[in-house]
């Protein structure tokens, strides 16, 4: 099934709609494992799954297998991410045969993909140049065979860091959002947004989409934290803090106690909060952890 339905039965109807995100395991031993917590995972009721492409490296072309595995495995419906990068046009066309011809998958993920660590990034000289071309490309090809999300940035892409607070309402902000149209226009079903701790811009995003012509649902990316570590580098390469969550975080010190209560509370507040204003699908971004997500949605 193609998940803009599910997304949109689930604004249409105001009821909670949950999905998890995975990437693949660098090592093929850990398969065993990874799939045995997604087994469990999957009595949590997700109404979608989907599968990072490691753009770049080893394991980008186990996304495919890991993809079809979940889908047959679990018949959840599974999205596979996409990059532009290091792939020409035909390579891409070539996966995108295996996953119609081959697969039950009929969900894609579209992104241009990061840039490297050490520079900036580059289109392959025979490949897409972004996001947008691949969400046209895929339609030419296929039609409506494929439900096609793209990524939303609430506050900007995070290419060079994270942006200051100022960024959001800024000249480069709306052109950003001109960007996303563009991916829409092309022909993306959805919008799935980078994570996001700061709840009101995730609103002001949907308004100033909305009032830019951006119809399609858009579904909050929400990470929860699981480690001290996991929000020292969200706090320093992915997103923003809001003042007052910072405050709540200090206060914690070594605590381990504090800190299991901190992260649970976070996400329920969050979850709530999305709810109450209007953003019935949540995108969970697991980082393939397991307890902190089962606790709160078993609550």
């Amino acid at each position: 099934m193609k998940i803009i339905n599910t997304v949109q039965s689930a604004l249409d109807m105001h009821r909670p709609c949950f999905s998890f995100e995975y990437y693949p395991p660098r090592d093929r031993a850990n398969w065993p494992a990874f799939f045995q917590k997604i087994e469990r995972m999957s009595l949590l009721a997700p109404r979608f799954i989907d599968v990072t492409w490691g753009t770049g490296s080893p394991t980008s072309m186990d996304t495919l297998e890991i993809a079809k595995d979940i889908q047959a495995q679990t018949h959840i419906d599974t999205m596979m991410h996409l990059t532009c990068t290091h792939r020409s046009k035909a390579q891409l066309m070539d996966i995108l045969r295996d996953v119609y011809e081959g697969s039950e998958l009929r969900n894609i993920m579209a992104l241009r993909g990061n840039r490297p660590k050490d520079g900036i990034w580059q289109p392959h000289p025979e490949g897409f140049r972004c996001a947008a071309e691949l969400v046209r490309a895929i339609r030419d090809a296929y039609g409506d065979a494929f439900c096609i999300a793209v990524a939303g940035y609430p506050e900007g892409h995070h290419e060079f860091g994270v942006p200051a607070p100022e960024f959001a309402g800024s000249d480069e902000y709306y052109r950003q959002i001109e960007h996303l149209r563009e991916k829409v226009d092309a022909g993306a079903d959805l919008i799935v947004t980078q994570l996001c701790f700061d709840l009101e811009q995730l609103c002001r995003f949907r308004d100033d989409c909305v009032a830019r012509h951006i119809q399609c649902p858009i579904v909050p990316g929400i990470l929860p934290i699981h480690s001290a570590q996991t929000w020292e580098k969200i706090a320093a390469f992915s997103a923003a803090i809001p003042a007052k969550l910072a405050e709540d975080y200090a206060r914690i010190g070594n605590d381990a106690a504090a800190f299991d209560h901190f992260a649970v509370e976070l996400l329920s507040r969050q979850i709530s909060f999305l709810h109450a204003h209007g953003f019935w699908a949540v995108h969970l971004y697991t980082l393939n952890h397991e307890k902190l997500i089962s606790r709160v949605l078993q609550a």
